[in-house]
């Protein structure tokens, strides 16, 4: 019985090293920040927001914030290119958290984000791609989360309970359509659908081309601060 169990033990390890060695392959082809995006954040008087990162998170805190907002990455996207969005929108009075995933893939992390939840402020969470379709996994029915924001992203689980905010891009071929309107029935009929003309997909991030995505029309630059825009007159509302 002994030897069983050891082998049984054995052959689970074995499974779980493959799945390991596996996972780092794949997340080692993820799209990172480009230095452009860089060279944009170091032109920003960021004087008034506090920067902290460790294993778990890349936080920008200011003092009286009006709003915690947790973002949640896009599949195989480094957390660090959603950088230029999350100063940005801390330069506009909010807690911004841009939550790290093991191997780059928020899927493989049922609670991620749940750490970030404030319990004195609103809590907004932010998705892009994959990064939205997780956090209606994660968030739905959590009642200290007041709003989500979706980025060429959508629910696949009920948040017809929340203010809700889905960022569409006219030439974004990451997100399926189709998957994009049935998912409407997750969310009130309140909610706002925006689509920014002449953007894509890779570009609610920061991070260059994306394979099978279309090509934007826009610069980078221009779509993110479109983006905080939006988000923000949202969330001002």
């Amino acid at each position: 019985m002994k030897k069983i169990l050891k082998r049984i033990g054995l052959m689970f390890i074995a499974v779980l090293l493959l799945l390991v060695i596996a996972l780092t392959i794949y997340s080692s082809n993820s799209y990172t920040a480009l230095e452009e995006m860089d060279d944009a954040i170091n032109m920003i008087d960021d004087s008034s927001v506090t920067f902290h990162e460790d294993n778990n998170e890349i936080r920008y805190s200011v003092t009286d914030p009006l709003l915690n907002i947790i973002f949640i990455p896009g599949g195989l996207v480094t957390p660090d290119s959603y950088k230029y969005l999350a100063i940005n929108l801390a330069l506009r009075g909010y807690d911004v958290v841009i939550a790290k995933a093991p191997f780059n893939l928020a899927i493989l992390n049922p609670w991620i984000g749940k750490e970030f939840l404030s319990d004195s402020l609103e809590n907004v969470v932010i998705g892009h791609s994959l990064g939205g379709v997780t956090a209606s996994m994660v968030f739905n029915g959590n009642d200290k989360v007041s709003a989500f924001v979706l980025l060429g992203s959508y629910p696949i689980k009920d948040i017809s309970d929340k203010d809700t905010l889905l960022i569409t891009a006219e030439h974004d071929l990451g997100m399926d359509p189709e998957a994009f309107n049935d998912s409407l029935e997750y969310v009130n009929d309140e909610n706002q659908i925006v689509n920014i003309v002449g953007g894509n997909h890779a570009q609610f991030g920061w991070y260059g081309p994306q394979k099978g995505d279309g090509d934007a029309e826009l610069e980078t630059i221009i779509q993110q601060d479109m983006v905080v825009e939006i988000i923000t007159n949202f969330l001002t509302e």
